[in-house]
């Protein structure tokens, strides 16, 4: 499809934003999986270098890029979202609500009207992001991506989507020149895939997780906590509503305010001028508490299934044959639970739904956004092998090793585990009473 049909699907917005003066204050940092990957990633480029060591290969699993969002979203965004427009516009006529005039003009001007037919479908914003972070990592490690490609060195695979399989190509666009770029051989997409989308085919996680309702307790009680209550009413009034809006509605402003925010560097929706802070900040939380849940420290199957991914990774590693260069694209359930899996960002205590945990490393705005991603880089060095290990493009430390450069022989004895006892089939199939 010619990527400029996209330009029709955007949003008529109106006034122009510094992200340089982005300021925690401001509600898009608050944005949850929404959050455009702009913020986000590391933009110094430079060679990533340690004395006596050479960059060798790279795996890399990344989301997906900026997308369209669901169909269900784009119904809503057509219908209810226009006629309660109409409703903020009404109201403040009449003199009730906080909005500037500008704000106001902003919502006038507002329109859109996307094609249900490319729900999810990766934007032109997506495209920039998959290249740029493609030539980015290019630049660091030289020595482990090449500039010339080769069937033999590269690794292309994605799910069968087509934001993945878009972000795929354009991120080989970022990494070749034209002619090679067109060369090119992606792994075909499979129904069942055990490595990018290992969740989807983990029967037991699906029945004891992703459709247990006990995995929404937290979410559901937060819902209807006086901290949300009072964040409906405070968002009502700011517009100047007569009643209290539905928690849904206000959900759907939120969404509305990350995509849009998302989908453009220039532009900013007038959906976010909805929210202050304190508003933006309980809605990330609400989001957050579902992710945790259902993605990330929860449940002990949800993380422990990610073991395939890293095996992926381990192998590559260890063979001296095969490709230099591994890029996965696949989707945030993907990214989470194996971010779980290596036990980052994990919080002293489970997240609850009786109040915002505000002090927390586990913030879908910051670990989860759209391109968000993870990679390690196996160096060789005098002393043997070693691994290190980007998120979102800065290097990190992984708990079990607590060093930038973790030698690739201890990584293995911590991943012993991960390693001897990743039977998939095992873990994920639901026994006879069960079923």
């Amino acid at each position: 499809m010619n990527s400029y049909l996209f330009i029709g699907f955007f949003i008529t917005l109106l006034y122009t934003y510094n992200e340089a003066t982005l300021k925690t204050s401001d509600v898009r940092n608050y944005l949850g999986t929404r959050t455009p990957y702009r913020f986000r990633g590391n933009k110094n480029d430079s060679r990533i270098k340690f004395p006596h060591c050479k960059d060798s290969k790279i795996w890399m699993i990344i989301r997906h890029g900026t997308r369209l969002p669901r169909d269900t979203d784009i119904i809503k965004m057509n219908t209810t979202l226009k006629d309660l427009k109409y409703e903020i516009l009404l109201n403040n006529k009449l003199g009730n609500g906080e909005l500037t005039d500008e704000q106001i003009k902003n919502f006038e001007q507002w329109s859109t009207d996307i094609n249900l037919e490319h729900e999810r479908f990766l934007t032109l914003e997506g495209q920039d992001e998959m290249i740029l972070l493609a030539e980015r990592m290019q630049n660091r490690f030289p020595g482990a991506i090449k500039r010339k490609y080769n069937n033999a060195t590269f690794l292309f695979r994605y799910t069968a989507t087509q934001r993945a399989q878009q972000s795929a190509r354009y991120f080989a666009n970022g990494l070749f020149d034209k002619k090679d770029s067109q060369d090119v051989i992606f792994s075909p997409a499979t129904k069942v895939d055990t490595v990018l989308r290992f969740y989807q085919h983990c029967d037991k996680w699906q029945k004891q997780v992703k459709k247990n309702p006990n995995t929404y307790t937290e979410q559901i009680l937060f819902g209807v906590s006086d901290e949300m209550n009072k964040t409906l009413e405070r968002v009502s009034n700011r517009l100047g509503l007569s009643s209290v809006l539905s928690l849904d509605k206000v959900i759907l402003m939120y969404k509305t305010c990350g995509y849009e925010t998302s989908w453009s560097k220039h532009l900013a929706s007038p959906w976010c001028s909805v929210f202050d802070r304190a508003s933006a900040e309980v809605l990330e939380y609400y989001h957050d508490l579902k992710h945790y849940w259902l993605d990330g420290y929860g449940h002990d199957l949800t993380y422990r299934q990610a073991c395939v991914s890293i095996n992926n990774m381990l192998e590559m590693f260890s063979n001296k044959e095969g490709p230099n260069a591994t890029f996965l694209f696949a989707h945030s359930g993907t990214v989470l639970k194996i971010l779980t899996h290596l036990g980052l960002f994990k919080p002293k205590d489970h997240l609850r739904g009786n109040a915002v945990m505000k002090e927390r490393p586990w913030r879908t705005s910051h670990i989860d956004c759209f391109a968000a991603n993870l990679a390690f880089v196996l160096y060789r060095c005098k002393d043997g092998d070693h691994v290190l290990t980007l998120h979102q493009e800065r290097v990190i430390k992984l708990p079990m090793c607590g060093k930038e450069l973790c030698p690739l022989k201890e990584l293995r004895k911590k991943f012993k585990d991960t390693i001897y006892n990743c039977n998939f089939t095992d873990m994920c199939s639901l026994v006879r009473d069960e079923l």
